[in-house]
């Protein structure tokens, strides 16, 4: 059985498959351990030597961590000018301090990946923030709770976008969405709620919060948004949006919150743009 020796770091990656190609540069010494000549044809040349197993140790003596490990398959990568030894199964495991916890380590591992993947399945890929899909699995569990009382729904539409791309460009605009999305982030914070992209320059806020602490936070938001512009080689674009606020309680149905609050944008933009229309009643 072929043994090679790595350091602590490599080796505790391959035993928690975190490295699965283990890599050795082409030099005078692994040329000579890896490549066997052949004589075909009467011609000589040379064939990279395969294992089925490798016995992989970190440091010395007879103590020394040490696992056996399948070798798929042993090959020379020119692009990278390297010999590359792909590694399997962990078969065994000898003088390894994460033996006992190696299932644990993997299972954990695993289980953060999938977060991750799972979050990024949520996310809007342009802005960052969460998607409408998310926003209506959130709106469930928010009516359900002992604070829906306090749940809002603000509807925030960028005003003038068409323009935006019309005379800017698609690329200036994705720019635009992409700084309303941070700002909005950073305010739902504030807002005790969390941020989705609706569709298009339209976003919305879900959020819990008492009427008359939102209306003082959404005029903070309606400042910074306006408080910088994002650049453009032509000419720097200002921003501003429109706003329209609904509250469960007055409704106590989730498909209407979001249609008042729809319904406070376009009175918004009514009523002059860069305003936010708060719908008290019914």
């Amino acid at each position: 059985m072929y043994k090679i020796s790595v350091n602590k770091e490599l080796f505790e990656d391959i035993l928690l498959k975190k490295t699965l190609i283990l890599t050795k540069e082409n030099n005078r010494y692994w040329k000579k351990e890896l490549l066997e000549p052949k004589i075909i044809d009467d011609k000589l040349s040379y064939g990279i030597k395969q294992f089925e197993q490798l016995r992989i140790t970190n440091g010395l003596g007879d103590d020394k961590p040490q696992l056996v490990i399948e070798c798929n398959k042993v090959a020379y990568s020119s692009s990278f000018d390297r010999f590359e030894f792909s590694l399997g199964k962990v078969l065994e495991q000898k003088n390894t301090t994460m033996g006992e916890d190696y299932k644990d380590n993997l299972i954990e591992q695993l289980l953060k990946e999938k977060q991750l993947l799972e979050d990024r399945m949520t996310r809007d890929y342009l802005t960052g923030v969460y998607n409408r899909k998310k926003m209506e699995e959130d709106l469930e569990k928010y009516v359900k709770q002992n604070n829906a009382s306090l749940l809002c729904a603000v509807f925030i539409d960028a005003d003038r976008f068409k323009g935006i791309n019309d005379n800017y460009g698609h690329d200036a605009g994705d720019r635009v969405l992409q700084y309303l999305g941070e700002k909005l982030r950073t305010h739902a914070y504030y807002l005790n709620g969390e941020v989705y992209r609706y569709g298009g320059e339209e976003f919305v806020i879900l959020c819990f919060l008492p009427s008359l602490m939102l209306e003082s936070k959404l005029n903070d938001l309606q400042k910074d948004i306006k408080s910088q512009r994002v650049h453009h080689s032509n000419k720097d674009i200002s921003i501003s949006v429109s706003m329209g606020v609904s509250f469960y309680k007055n409704y106590n149905d989730k498909d209407k919150l979001l249609q008042k609050a729809d319904e406070g944008v376009y009175k918004a933009k009514a009523n002059g743009r860069d305003r936010i229309e708060i719908l008290y009643n019914n």
